[in-house]
């Protein structure tokens, strides 16, 4: 009876961590979708997404990867949620993504 009750719960914690995981995963951006991965490299907190975004934004927002950062992440650059980049990361916990921002300001 032990073992079954055990299994049961070992059954149930996995199943809710998978929906966990799966909830964080799953997302739906509107708005302009060629900025849509500068979102969400936030939401998964993937800084190589994000760097690699930059990076293909160098001569259309700014002529350096510096610039573009610098243009994405004022108060009046890039939002997500009608937040700006920086906040946006701080409220989504993003610690990776949000170092990255903080080292480059």
């Amino acid at each position: 009876m032990m073992k079954k009750l055990l299994l049961g719960v070992l059954v149930f914690a996995a199943c809710g961590a998978n929906a966990k995981m799966e909830s964080a995963k799953s997302f739906e951006f509107s708005g302009d979708t060629g900025y849509a991965d500068f979102c969400k490299a936030v939401v998964t907190d993937d800084l190589v997404l994000l760097k690699r975004s930059i990076r293909n934004k160098v001569g259309l927002v700014a002529s350096t990867h510096k610039d573009v950062l610098r243009k994405l992440i004022s108060v009046d650059g890039m939002k997500c949620n009608g937040i700006d980049l920086v906040e946006f990361s701080k409220q989504r916990e993003a610690q990776e993504v949000n170092a990255y921002f903080t080292q480059e300001l």
